[in-house]
């Protein structure tokens, strides 16, 4: 270490074997990882805590992030006189103590401040970030004399100050400098450590462990008298590099309950859970240039666009496939549902009704026989109409107790399997029928269609799978589930020439819209901070291909008159007063601002009206329009695992989006993904939900109602 730097050290680390190459805290090649301990006396940080929280300083604190954990409060020293007599003089002791008499650590002063709150529930994030990923303009790039890669000295900085407790900060060095890399450097055992914040110093980061190490805060530590040194030695206790451990589970451990005679897993706490009400601030001088210019988006290449003109000029029958999944439920033999189902196609349009391929997957099942269920030795499988009588029903589990649940898991009794079976080959009856031109004598819904049966049970996500590669030979498909009906006219012709069309082939996905997330903006901003929202207005896509006349669409167009609403959705909240809901909102208030903008250009004179495709971050599997490639090789790519067998698509995958748009920002990880929602501002939803779990056919009630009688007639005897 440099001698003449004042109360300078190497902060507390928890791998003591993590490689730096600075040998020293102060290094002569600008890589600097430094700690300048009791920056601030405890009256001044309790003074300055005081100021943060009333807002003295003119700021209020702000949620911040895509979980709006963080508290916030920016400060711009650039516009700002009040902010360099608020701060100036904390910076200043920083300069001062790290400074040496022959150079100066921190040449220049910072570009913003910016006061974050973290709490145990703040850190609960697993995602390790840069500071800044893209260069600043004072890094040079230029070659040495053994032609490698080099970059100019530079000086920018992150000076960060921690208030009223200690803060861990987790570190790691990524194999690559790329924000898709996830693999650690090698070896990984000393490029990852933790980093203890003592409570009123600072830590200073330049060089090296500002742009090539990523990291978060990652847990916050009461101040004991164990862990604070006074005498500027590194003697702390021990910090365990499992970072994201909080005290929620070390409080709590599995172990087995005996309930009624039967074994179970389940929690239990070792004692009474406290409310976690510590927190630390921490103050970053950020000493950041910002880059002088961002990368441009690439544009479409030739074979691109001779791709997008030859689709164009294709009729809808040759560019999308429709997918339907169904599993066992209860109405089954009966196909009513799935008649009512693709009855609701013409909604969509002829073409998208008649003429399209479609494919039925049946997913298979398992079979339960309840006269065995207690049986101590489960799982041998058998078919239906197998004989063996070694036979020994699947294990089902206390949670799938109820007969909806146990069919939504893909467990079926006997009798039940046998209603499928019969329900299957009724299906098939139906699609040769309408196949068969001969015995034509009206168009049919099921025309064009194959039924695909699965032997063993896949789960949605994988019935899908087996779909698109086989049965799928289009460059689009529509998946839609057994019980998910249209409503009303909507434009899936458009969509999909919409999704062509787009110049940056940014629209992978086209959801279209259902009760639940007709409002996908005002549920973005319920969640994700001011910032974030700011950000996600910019995605939001109006194309040309979904301005649309005929005065079909919008809140007075003939969709709406047209619209026919199945049974289970007449016992909910009325649809007017939906309509009149969603005209407060956020997001037809943002629709309507865009209409009074110069960048109108659908002309409502004519009686056209502008769709728009909303971001979502959530993979919806309700009614939805996809790029076959995008969810053939990206989605169920094996090497992803972003789908698990058994399971729904949108349980694994959504998730797995909300961690790539906190990696790489809204914007990039967003892009990935290309997840819209389509919405005609009217106040209405395009798709209702027949629930297959509860659909009962005129048999089913008509049996339900003598139960009913049985069971009344046995209370009054």
């Amino acid at each position: 270490m440099n001698g003449n730097a004042k109360h300078v050290r190497r902060p507390i680390l928890s791998n003591p074997n993590v490689t730096f190459s600075a040998k020293n805290p102060i290094s002569d090649d600008g890589n600097v990882l430094c700690e300048v301990p009791n920056l601030l006396t405890k009256e001044e940080a309790d003074k300055l805590v005081h100021s943060l929280d009333n807002g003295l300083f003119g700021k209020e604190w702000s949620p911040e992030g895509y979980d709006r954990r963080h508290k916030v409060q920016r400060y711009c020293l650039d516009s700002d006189v009040s902010t360099e007599a608020t701060f100036g003089w904390i910076f200043d002791r920083l300069v001062s103590n790290c400074n040496t008499s022959s150079s100066s650590l921190l040449k220049h002063r910072p570009y913003e401040i910016v006061v974050i709150e973290h709490t145990p529930s703040s850190c609960r994030s697993i995602v390790n970030v840069y500071e800044q990923f893209h260069r600043c303009p004072c890094e040079h790039e230029y070659q040495n004399d053994t032609q490698q890669t080099m970059y100019t000295k530079c000086t920018c900085y992150t000076a960060q100050l921690t208030l009223i407790s200690n803060a861990i900060q987790h570190m790691e060095k990524p194999l690559h400098r790329n924000l898709e890399c996830w693999d650690i450097a090698n070896p990984p055992e000393v490029h990852a450590t933790t980093v203890t914040m003592e409570e009123n110093g600072g830590v200073i980061k330049m060089g090296e462990f500002l742009w090539e190490w990523r990291g978060r805060i990652s847990d916050v530590q009461e101040t004991t008298a164990d862990n604070v040194s006074t005498d500027g030695s590194n003697t702390p206790t021990e910090v365990s590099d499992a970072s994201n451990t909080t005290d929620l589970c070390n409080e709590m451990k599995i172990l087995d309950v005996v309930t009624g005679g039967k074994k179970t897993i389940g929690w239990t706490r070792k004692k009474k859970l406290k409310s976690l009400d510590r927190r630390c601030i921490i103050v970053t001088f950020r000493g950041i240039r910002p880059p002088s210019q961002l990368p441009a988006e690439p544009l479409p290449d030739a074979s691109t666009l001779l791709k997008q003109h030859q689709l164009l000029n294709l009729p809808l029958s040759q560019l999308l496939t429709i997918v339907v999944t169904t599993s066992p439920i209860r109405s089954n033999p009966s196909t009513e549902m799935m008649e009512q189902t693709f009855d609701s196609f013409q909604f969509a349009g002829d073409e998208f009704a008649f003429e399209c391929p479609k494919v039925i997957v049946c997913d298979g099942c398992r079979v339960f026989d309840e006269e065995d269920s207690n049986n101590g030795d489960f799982g041998k499988r058998r078919s239906v109409d197998s004989s063996d009588s070694d036979y020994i029903p699947p294990k089902i589990t206390k949670k799938y107790a109820n007969c909806k649940q146990k069919l939504r898991n893909g467990i079926a009794t006997v009798d039940q399997s046998k209603n499928y079976g019969e329900f299957k080959k009724a299906l098939q009856k139906i699609c040769e029928e309408a196949n068969n031109t001969s015995a034509k004598t009206e168009k049919s819904p099921f025309a064009n269609t194959q039924v695909v049966e699965l032997e063993d049970r896949h789960g949605y996500g994988f019935a899908l799978r087996h779909a698109l590669y086989h049965n799928v030979h289009t460059p689009y498909v529509c998946v839609i589930q057994h019980d998910r009906n249209f409503v009303r006219l909507t434009p899936m012709k458009e969509a999909v020439t919409a999704m062509i069309s787009d110049p940056m082939q940014r629209i992978k996905y086209v959801g279209i819209n259902m009760r639940s997330n007709l409002m996908s903006y005002d549920i973005f901003a319920g969640k994700y901070g001011r910032r974030a929202v700011e950000e996600f207005k910019t995605l939001i896509l109006r194309p040309d291909e979904l301005c649309i006349g005929g005065g079909i669409y919008g809140p007075n167009g003939e969709s709406i008159k047209s619209r026919t609403l199945p049974p289970a959705e007449k016992g909910s909240k009325p649809f007017d007063a939906l309509a009149e809901t969603y005209r407060g909102s956020h997001q037809n208030i943002n629709h309507t601002e865009w209409l009074q903008s110069s960048e109108h250009t659908c002309q409502e004179s004519n009686a056209c009206h502008q769709l728009s495709l909303t971001p979502t971050l959530f993979w919806y599997d309700n009614t939805h329009i996809v790029d076959t490639a995008h969810y053939r090789d990206f989605i169920f790519d094996p090497k992803f695992k972003m789908v698990v067998r058994g399971g729904f698509v949108e349980d694994k995958l959504s998730p797995v989006i909300t961690r790539n748009v906190e990696r790489l920002g809204l914007t990039a990880g967003h892009a990935k993904f290309g997840c819209y929602l389509l919405d005609d501002h009217s106040g209405a939803f395009f798709t209702g939900h027949l629930d297959g779990g509860s659909f009962r056919t005129a048999h089913l009630h008509r049996k339900k109602s003598q139960e009913s009688k049985v069971d009344a007639n046995s209370a009054l005897s």
